[in-house]
């Protein structure tokens, strides 16, 4: 007897910036995921919500992405963006909201001329498709003293699980990517 193939509902939502009525909705999605997202309390959302986009289907949010500026330890060397707080909800995996999601985000951060995009992930192969690159961890010190060192996950950042991955964006390759 062949096994019947589950079929996806169609993407019939838009990815679009956050508004300030999403926020409660945007705390759900990722609290969905704890073990591949990091929690973010309300008030961080609340003042953060700017850097979000949402991906919304009748109303309800199914995915978010967000961003953050790493500041190097030399003002004006590596100026580095990292996409963070990326979550689909888990009965709307799979269905490409997140490929949606990171394709506008990219598109909206290689706008601001970063030296680097960097991710923290637990699923490499998916930012692979889109251009990223494995990084060492020891290379991120700006991302080490901005966040991974107060996680509350891991006693140190060298022994996390996620793996490190970066876009590297030379003068010519920002040009390219906004094409």
């Amino acid at each position: 007897m062949k096994k019947k193939k589950k079929t996806q509902k169609p993407l019939t939502g838009q990815v679009r910036l956050a508004r300030m009525a999403d926020i409660f909705q945007i705390y759900k999605v990722i609290r969905e995921n704890p073990k591949e997202v990091l929690p973010r309390s309300y008030q961080d959302l609340f003042r953060n919500f700017d850097r979000f986009l949402v991906y919304d289907e009748k109303e309800k949010i199914k995915g978010v992405i967000s961003w953050q500026v790493l500041p190097g330890p030399i003002p004006d060397e590596d100026k580095a963006l990292e996409v963070v707080s990326f979550s689909v909800r888990k009965r709307d995996q799979g269905r490409g909201i997140g490929s949606r999601l990171l394709n506008q985000m990219l598109k909206k951060l290689i706008k601001y001329h970063p030296d680097r995009i960097l991710v923290l992930t637990f699923y490499p192969r998916f930012f692979k498709k889109f251009g990223f690159r494995r990084v060492s961890k020891k290379k991120l010190y700006s991302k080490i003293f901005l966040g991974c060192i107060n996680c509350a996950k891991y006693p140190s950042p060298l022994n996390c699980p996620e793996v490190a991955m970066e876009i590297k964006l030379s003068p010519e390759n920002k040009e390219e990517k906004k094409k």
